[in-house]
């Protein structure tokens, strides 16, 4: 060891960086010459466009209009049991008078959404139950009590039509402002295998396109996540019998809006046609198509040292850069690049 390393002196005075010598005629490795660094230093993203996250989908869908797949069922708080009017339909700015189950517990201020569920729903493939849809009709305000179970509200946002009957379930706000992720792939499968089906939709049509909200039977335990991107595929229409290891044909692209346990929401960002209910999605993987678009592009994070692109935090600003830098935003891939269009916005 001595004899190999003369410079070396004092054992306990060796300082890292120090090259020594243990095996003979073996070539030593030299380090990367560059420093390591962050992913906003490697695009030239200045610190305001760093802090941008999300993409907005208020131009797609109302968001507080969405809906839900329920499997088991909705079990109303309480319903509209009168109202100030004469007419049949409620309107915006109409005061209501709204009962709640015994054991509630309510008071002046809270919000409910006024609701309406569809018969029971069958999986358009197996033809098993899926649970029902619960479509939002309105939000209301409560005003005042007026005895031990009944409040008077007003009627502050309409979506469809109301009247006296209808049930309600606490008001829960969803952002428009959505952050893109990628699914948990333990729980959903590697991204060849995390797929579902679109079971149903808020407007209950059997053919769906763009801007339609879809619901799907699987949430976050299947590893679905709000921000997801999924592609919209369906099998290649081929004239041999052989065709079976064809590609998938992708008609457009959806993105989960909310979540549940067992069911998701999401909405459909573009459509090359219409579809039907029980096609297939399937998972983009984010990180996996940005690293391949930045190394295409020169710009390959492990020659830098990063280990793994944040897509949570920092793929909208990454795209963002893309779109001002001509060089780099020329042949984005179509999912990336349909994200890249979206307003942009931050989650307060």
């Amino acid at each position: 060891m001595w004899k190999k390393n003369p410079f070396v002196t004092d054992p306990g005075r060796l300082q890292p960086g120090n090259v020594i010598s243990l095996l003979e005629n073996v070539p030593i490795k030299t380090g990367l010459t560059q420093d390591v660094i962050g992913v906003q230093s490697l695009i030239g993203a200045d610190d305001a466009t760093w802090a941008i996250k999300g993409v907005d989908v208020a131009q797609y869908c109302n968001v507080a209009a969405l809906g839900f797949l329920s499997p088991e069922g909705a079990k109303p708080w309480g319903r509209v049991t009168a109202d100030e009017t004469e007419r049949i339909f409620l309107a915006q700015y109409d005061n209501i008078y709204v009962t709640f189950e015994k054991d509630r517990k309510v008071k002046p201020g809270d919000m409910f959404n006024l609701y309406r569920e569809s018969e029971d729903l069958d999986h358009p493939l197996t033809g098993s139950d899926v649970g029902t849809a619960v479509l939002f009709l309105g939000k209301i305000v409560l005003k005042e009590k007026v005895s031990e179970s009944s409040f008077k509200a007003e009627i502050i946002e309409s979506y469809r039509v109301m009247r006296v009957g209808d049930p309600v379930l606490p008001y829960k706000p969803v952002s428009s402002c959505i952050q893109p992720s990628n699914p948990d792939w333990k729980k959903c499968g590697d991204s060849k295998n995390c797929s579902a089906a679109i079971v149903a939709s808020k407007d209950q049509f059997e053919l769906e396109g763009q801007y339609s909200v879809v619901y799907i039977n699987q949430g976050y335990k299947h590893g679905l996540k709000r921000g997801n991107l999924f592609a919209i595929v369906t099998r290649m229409e081929t004239s041999v019998t052989n065709g079976a290891d064809l590609p998938d044909l992708v008609l457009g692209y959806l993105m989960i809006v909310e979540s549940r346990l067992e069911t998701a929401t999401a909405v459909v960002l573009n459509a090359k046609k219409d579809f039907p209910n029980g096609t297939m999605i399937k998972a983009v993987n984010l990180n996996r198509e940005l690293e391949k678009t930045l190394a295409a592009r020169g710009k390959d994070i492990n020659e830098f040292g990063i280990k793994e692109i944040d897509t949570k935090n920092e793929l909208v600003p990454i795209l963002i850069k893309m779109r001002e830098n001509n060089s780099l935003k020329q042949d984005l891939p179509e999912s990336l690049y349909l994200l890249s269009t979206m307003s942009k916005c931050s989650e307060n």
